[in-house]
């Protein structure tokens, strides 16, 4: 050290004298200029802030001659030299510099708690998780949240019920800080002080010769003992905070900012997220009541999410709404889109968002526009990295900036924009950004995301990395997946943000990314199904795929609408697939498609016309070697044999198919062989066999990640348990076969689950339950093609009929079904003979 006291900023009158004290400040710390570019970097890393500084900058910051100097670069060389206290000093004094003092010093402090308009809407948790604190459990609450989320409306709400039960009721100050005006700037905290200090009887002549600590300790004296409610409204950090805090036990303070105050270590924090869109509702019927609400419902559920449910945008439309009965809420529906179209927002939402956006700092701001232009809902810190070409940890820095500053919202490992956040940074983002920059960036996103599919379905069944060993893949970085666990959640993740890129790149005419990533996302689509993103991920790569390309791209859209339950229009498209290598003179490929065939014509029950379409698909495999292919064959054959009631034949085919699967890794096929193995022991009533196959088939879809088979296992083992009258467990297992078909949107499972659940309710007595449920199931299967799973519910609701006492309309059904079993040459034709029924 060369002095006995540190230098202060305190009365510097231009930036040369500010560098002066900063020249000073070093030489008291005694370190060169490489040690404090260091540090400044250090400190700005472990705050998580993604601009690190060049050491050039930091030098010249100390540099006489300067016409400007970044003020958040000035406090952090002085924290580095000096200590994190003396921040709010030297800020206060670039704000002197920059003429920005005498507004920031013109302070109002009230005594009084601000009055809402109108009625308090929502928030009960947050308001509850305030109030029922201890009495004596003071301290500081930070209350957080997006520009617009209603944070002062909040505080001044938790300050008005503290109030009606006489707590900290001594003294009441209220300051509005200023932190994100648009026309002032944010106030000073000794001026702040001085309000509070007049307030609590201290003359200004007293306050004058005080410094900022000063002051500070005057108002916790006048304060101690005293129980006190503090509102710091829209603070801007917490520097500018900090002095203001009494650390008194019998001391309230409640703070709200744009920002989340981490450094506000010893504080509560509450953030505050949108409206929900019950109280988004509420909200409108407050404003302009029950009746217009009610008359308008579906044009008010728009208006509430063309806003993001955000409370300053709803409010703003509740008065516009309040103000003219000439407008209805169809008109204000129409005038919201429209302004979102045309990347605009309300006025007041405008002013809200850009004070906002001024705090950013410029990589920070131009992230935050890239993201806005993102096709996708959320997305995670790579995808963000790919898409501002940056490495991943200076874009995890830049993120918790904007997480900090409420302008993105971290959801776990995800982040997203809220709407009109999207719209507003999107604008400018345009404004300031040249389009071709804009579509580089999507570009590098796009193939950062074919790259890492690939690289994830590769990792989840390595059987499948020959198939698509030709296709081009683009030579962005992708992640390295630690097992197929790790994979199959991030392509969960990314499915749906996937589907929109597809779109995305469909629109900017990038056909081969559209073409590519259906190809790839096939695999991903056997198992985990989701047929309305695989319909729109094939719909799209057919409008411009061509010769084995599209091939392939039907047959991956026949496969969805066979897994639907639509064999009849999977044939049709299948046929046009075949149609294309045909064409292109791909006989491969057409005897590999007869597999599928055989699928679909079991799909419509005909497992006759199958059995050939199986073998010749089995031939083929043979002579090409490819035992996963063979595995699936051999698999498909036996089903089909179970199905026609050869369960020798079955047995064998199937028993081939488990080792053939096994030896290639075929693990989607191997699930699939022990349930078919399964489902024939148990025809042939070996129960014992049948479970244990169907326990293995489980493991393996559920290690497999195969929703829709760990669907059919599941409701085969409620079956299973049904023999066992074990009914209970058994209508378990079927829910949650329903559930699962229905959330894949798989309507042949759904209706196979839903006949099975009520062949337990019959079993179970529950008759009349097992006769609406059936009802629903027909319903279902009429719009579907299964045959099969039709005349099954047919016959199971001439069961269920009879046992409720309608022996004539039982009859009916039974017809129907035993017509339909005949007609397919299933076993069920000769079961179904001896029914209970009495005949005509």
């Amino acid at each position: 050290m060369t002095e006995e006291q540190p230098p202060s900023p305190i009365g510097a009158r231009s930036y040369d004298e500010l560098s002066q004290r900063l020249r000073q400040a070093l030489a008291w710390a005694g370190l060169s200029h490489r040690e404090l570019h260091r540090r400044v970097r250090r400190l700005r890393t472990a705050r998580g802030t993604a601009d690190l500084p060049a050491y050039n900058t930091v030098y010249r910051c100390l540099l006489p001659g300067r016409k400007r100097l970044d003020v958040e670069l000035v406090v952090d060389i002085a924290a580095v030299l000096l200590g994190m206290d003396v921040a709010a000093e030297w800020r206060q004094a670039h704000r002197v510099i920059t003429g920005d003092a005498i507004e920031a010093a013109v302070i109002s402090v009230a005594d009084h708690l601000p009055g809402g308009t109108g009625r308090f809407v929502g928030r009960q948790a947050q308001l509850r998780q305030v109030l029922e604190a201890e009495p004596e459990d003071a301290g500081v609450w930070a209350i957080s949240g997006m520009a617009g989320v209603g944070k002062t409306r909040f505080a001044a709400e938790v300050a008005r019920l503290l109030a009606e039960r006489d707590r900290f009721a001594d003294v009441r100050l209220v300051v509005n800080l200023r932190g994100f005006d648009a026309d002032l700037p944010a106030a000073d905290p000794a001026a702040v002080l001085e309000g509070f200090l007049r307030r609590l009887g201290a003359s200004g002549g007293e306050i004058g010769c005080l410094t900022l600590a000063d002051r500070s300790a005057l108002f916790r004296r006048l304060l101690d003992g005293l129980r006190a409610l503090i509102l710091l409204d829209n603070a801007a950090s917490a520097d500018q905070v900090l002095p203001l805090l009494p650390a008194l036990p019998t001391c309230l303070v409640l703070v709200t900012s744009r920002r989340r105050l981490a450094e506000l270590t010893d504080a509560r924090h509450v953030a505050l997220d949108v409206f929900t869109p019950e109280e988004s509702v509420e909200l409108l019927r407050d404003g302009i009541g029950d009746e217009r609400v009610d008359a308008e419902r579906g044009e008010a559920a728009d208006i509430v999410e063309l806003v993001g449910r955000l409370p300053l945008a709803l409010a703003l439309v509740t008065r516009r709404l309040a103000a003219s009965d000439e407008w209805t809420m169809a008109d204000h529906r129409d005038r919201l889109a429209d302004l979102r179209t045309m990347l605009r927002l309300d006025d007041g939402v405008e002013v809200a968002l850009r004070t906002s956006y001024d705090e950013l700092t410029e990589p920070d701001r131009i992230l935050l526009g890239l993201l806005a232009t993102y096709p996708g809902r959320d997305f995670d810190d790579h995808a963000a990295a790919a898409l501002a070409g940056v490495e991943v940890g200076v874009v995890r820095r830049q993120l918790g900036d904007l997480v900090a500053a409420n302008m993105v919202t971290a959801r776990a490992s995800r982040f997203e924009l809220h709407d009109l956040v999207r719209v507003f940074a999107e604008k400018r983002v345009r404004e300031s950004v040249q389009a071709r920059v804009r579509r580089t960036a999507v570009g590098r996103l796009l193939d950062f995301q074919l790259a890492t599919t690939r690289t994830a379905l590769v990792t989840c069944y390595p059987h499948e990395a020959e198939r698509w060993e030709d296709l081009p893949t683009p030579a962005a970085r992708a992640l390295v997946f630690d097992g197929a666990d790790e994979a199959m959640a991030w392509l969960d993740a990314e499915r749906v943000n996937l589907v929109v890129a597809s779109g995305w790149a469909l629109s900017e005419g990038r056909d081969e990314h559209v073409t590519r990533l259906a190809c790839v996302m096939t695999s991903y689509f056997e198992a985990r199904v989701h047929v309305s993103d695989a319909l729109a991920l094939f719909g799209n790569a057919v409008r411009v795929a061509s010769g084995v390309t599209r091939g392939h791209v039907l047959n991956g859209l026949a496969m969805t609408h066979w897994q639907r339950g639509n064999a009849a229009d999977s044939l049709a498209v299948l046929q046009d697939a075949i149609k294309e290598f045909d064409a292109a003179g791909e006989s491969d490929y057409v005897l590999n498609l007869s597999g599928n065939v055989g699928l679909l014509l079991a799909g419509l029950g005909d497992y006759r016309a199958a059995l050939p379409c199986f073998r010749r698909a089995l031939e083929f495999a043979v002579a090409r070697n490819n035992e996963s292919f063979r595995a699936r064959q051999l698999c498909n054959i036996g089903v089909a044999e179970m199905r026609l009631g050869n369960h020798s034949a079955a047995v064998d085919h199937l028993s081939q198919a488990l080792d053939a699967t096994r030896a290639s890794g075929d693990r989607l096929c191997e699930c699939r062989t022990l349930d078919g193995l399964g489902t024939t022991f148990r025809r042939m009533g070996n129960d014992t066999e049948a479970w244990a196959c169907y326990e293995q088939a489980l493991d393996v879809a559920r290690q497999t990640h195969n929703r829709a088979d760990e669907g059919k296992v599941l409701n085969h083992l409620g079956v299973l348990l049904v023999t066992a009258g074990r009914f209970d467990e058994a209508l378990t297992h079927h829910r949650q076969a329903i559930d699962l078909a229905k959330e894949i949107g798989s309507r042949e499972g759904a209706l196979a689950a839903s006949t099975d659940l009520a062949a337990t309710l019959l079993a179970a007595g529950r008759a009349a339950e097992a006769v609406r449920c059936l009802q629903q199931a027909i319903d279902s299967a009429n719009a579907a093609d299964s045959r099969y799973e039709l005349a099954r519910a047919q016959s199971g609701l001439a069961d269920a009929l009879f046992a409720v006492g309608d022996p004539v309309a039982a009859r009916k059904h039974w017809q129907t079904a035993h017509a339909a079993f005949t007609e397919m040459g299933v076993p069920e034709a000769a079961s179904s003979m001896a029914s209970p029924l009495p005949s005509t």
